[in-house]
């Protein structure tokens, strides 16, 4: 252990502390945390920051899977869309990138007013995707129709990573669900498939969540199983049989209160490795992202179009933006200040 290694950790700690505060206070973002880092090893953010810094490649497609549609209003909520379309242009400006989002067709009119706000342009056309556009990718919720729709897409040259970001997952049996175990599936985006052959494939693969119903969070299945509401087997009240646990699992998973807060600390700690604090989105552009979601028709978690991501406000969100921002920032500004107190803290052995 050096001193950039305990900076980097410690880094990482912070933004997945801060990722996962638990403004409700009933816990679930805990417990989550405790599979994931057991399963992981280290941070979760540090984690995905390095699995994308090694990874992504300039010029290549990097897909993105977001966008769980909520019932009864049959419209997209906030949490997943809002932090995956920055994401899009987060790896634009951090690679060069191409940014291609597969996402229900709910989705579309909101990653075009999020894209707007962002300075960046829209295409459909996956084999030719310019410099600073986002390529939008409408994904088939016919079960018949998705390994058709992810061969057809494949075909076009494979991606250099697949990101999901509380995306839909099916259970053991098929089935999607919402939060609360009600049976979703005729109408979520069907991404396993595309996922699962992006795994099979060597593609690195990354998945975010917040609660166990999300693609890829089968990876710390019998935590989830255990302690989450409705995960255990028979706990939908769809009587599906699986509980509504998502069935795939991904190689690399991050965890938080709300998904949209897990991209945003990969997000920081990936500007922090490549030193360049700027890649990081300010609480301005948040807060504008917000507003042209709601404005676009998506919904918070509680059925309303209102600038909130899973029940939260501004008040709370703009904030940890902040807090990301200052954490990534901070430890350059000390560096020649702070050798001492490092040599002598990994002296004592703690760290390793």
């Amino acid at each position: 252990m050096n001193k950039t290694e305990l900076t980097k950790l410690n880094v990482g700690y912070n933004l997945d502390w801060l990722m996962n505060l638990d403004p409700r206070g009933y816990g679930v973002c805990r417990i989550l945390y405790d599979g994931a880092i057991k399963y992981t090893g280290k941070p979760l953010s540090l984690n995905g920051a390095e699995g994308l810094v090694k990874n992504i490649k300039k010029g290549e497609k990097v897909f993105i899977l977001t966008g769980f549609i909520l019932l009864p209003w049959n419209e997209a909520e906030t949490d997943g869309i809002i932090s995956s379309t920055v994401f899009a242009r987060f790896v634009i400006r951090a690679f060069g990138a191409k940014p291609v989002m597969l996402v229900p067709e709910q989705c579309e009119k909101a990653i075009k007013a999020m894209s707007e706000v962002l300075g960046v342009d829209i295409t459909y056309d996956i084999d030719n995707i310019p410099d600073n556009t986002i390529c939008i990718v409408s994904f088939t919720k016919d079960k018949s129709k998705e390994e058709e729709q992810t061969q057809e897409i494949l075909s076009h040259g494979l991606p250099c990573a697949v990101i999901s970001n509380e995306a839909p997952g099916r259970n053991k049996n098929g089935y999607y669900h919402n939060a609360v175990g009600v049976n979703t599936t005729d109408i979520e985006a069907k991404y396993d498939v595309l996922f699962r052959e992006c795994q099979s494939r060597g593609i690195y693969n990354l998945s975010i969540g917040d609660l166990g119903n999300e693609l890829g969070m089968g990876t710390i299945e019998k935590h989830i199983r255990k302690y989450i509401p409705y995960a255990e087997k028979g706990g939908c009240k769809a009587g599906t049989g699986f509980g509504i646990l998502a069935d795939t699992a991904a190689d690399n998973i991050i965890t938080a209160t709300v998904s949209d807060w897990g991209m945003n600390a990969l997000m920081a700690c990936t500007a922090f490795l490549l030193n360049d604090l700027d890649l990081f989105h300010t609480e301005k552009e948040e807060a504008a992202v917000m507003d042209a979601a709601a404005k676009a028709g998506m919904l918070d978690m509680y059925g309303e179009a209102r600038p909130y991501i899973d029940g939260i406000g501004k008040n709370i969100v703009l904030p940890i933006i902040s807090l990301m921002r200052g954490l990534i920032e901070y430890p350059h500004t000390v560096e020649d200040k702070t050798d001492k107190w490092f040599e002598t803290t990994i002296k004592k052995g703690y760290f390793k």
